[in-house]
């Protein structure tokens, strides 16, 4: 049986199931120390804002951090909560 990759009505999804071309903002994390400070030594803490440029389904999310591009495991972005940014 497949989930479903559904955001929720109020933007919060985990970084595996953002769509690509949206704004993210980072509101959590479901890991250990050692994840939090993995993720952080890529410049993800808290209420850091980035775009999801790649999200096939499957292997690494592709995401663009300032002038950073990065690639998240699908394992580890399963983990990272995330909110969608509103545009200005």
């Amino acid at each position: 049986m497949r989930k479903r990759s559904v955001q929720s009505t109020s933007g919060e999804t985990t970084l595996s199931k953002a769509q690509p071309g949206i704004t993210f903002e980072m509101i959590g994390l479901d890991g250990g120390e050692r994840m939090s400070e993995r993720i952080s030594s890529m410049g993800l803490n808290n209420h850091a804002r980035f775009q999801v440029i790649a999200n096939s389904g499957h292997g690494p999310v592709g995401i663009r951090v300032g002038w950073t591009t990065l690639g998240i495991g699908r394992g580890m972005a399963a983990k990272i909560r995330v909110r969608k940014i509103e545009a200005d």
